[in-house]
């Protein structure tokens, strides 16, 4: 992924989203405060102009799993998509894992602007193709390498990213047991 069109994509988004008159600006999360719940009806997008979140989901056999990080400038669209796009219930919880801030917008807005704003509707169009690359990218990771692999191929392309998180949470992200994921660290 390239760098300088990464944070030239967020610095325009963020300039469009900061002169659009949304209904709802700005909403400040502390730590640990839910931008979207569990089975929240999604009726919002946001983009996050400083912090941290994470999106979670449990599993089948109960148990809670990390599916992504929102972080300025690489992740920056906050939203459980699949209820956002559908009009369904949110199946994650988004959370802030710092103190975090997000400019928003409902759903009504975003779609009368995808409508309306053809430079907000390429610049959606551009973040949904870096955004399937990415998931692309992961999905590939998850199915053809192990878990060493999987841990050096995250501490390398987020080093930055990992120096905020807890070890369980990464174990999480990545798939693997917090347990496991630690015997690999300290094999090293």
């Amino acid at each position: 992924m390239d760098k300088s069109k990464v944070i030239y994509q967020y610095n325009l988004t963020l300039e469009q989203f900061k002169k659009m008159p949304l209904k709802n600006k700005h909403v400040f999360l502390k730590k640990g405060e839910a931008f979207i719940e569990y089975g929240e009806k999604t009726k919002k997008i946001g983009i996050l102009v400083k912090g941290l979140l994470y999106a979670s989901y449990i599993s089948s056999n109960g148990n809670e799993w990390i599916s992504r990080f929102f972080y300025p400038p690489n992740n920056f669209i906050v939203s459980n998509h699949d209820g956002f796009y559908f009009g369904k219930n949110s199946s994650e919880c988004i959370k802030a894992y710092e103190n975090s801030e997000i400019i928003y917008m409902e759903k009504d807005e975003f779609k009368d602007l995808l409508d309306n704003n053809r430079q907000f509707e390429r610049t959606v169009r551009i973040l949904a193709e870096e955004s399937y690359i990415q998931a692309l990218n992961r999905i590939h990771a998850l199915q053809s390498l192990n878990a060493k692999q999987r841990i050096q191929q995250f501490l390398k392309e987020n080093n930055g990213l990992a120096a905020k998180l807890q070890r369980q949470h990464i174990a999480s992200y990545l798939g693997i047991h917090r347990n496991i994921f630690t015997k690999i660290l300290n094999n090293s």
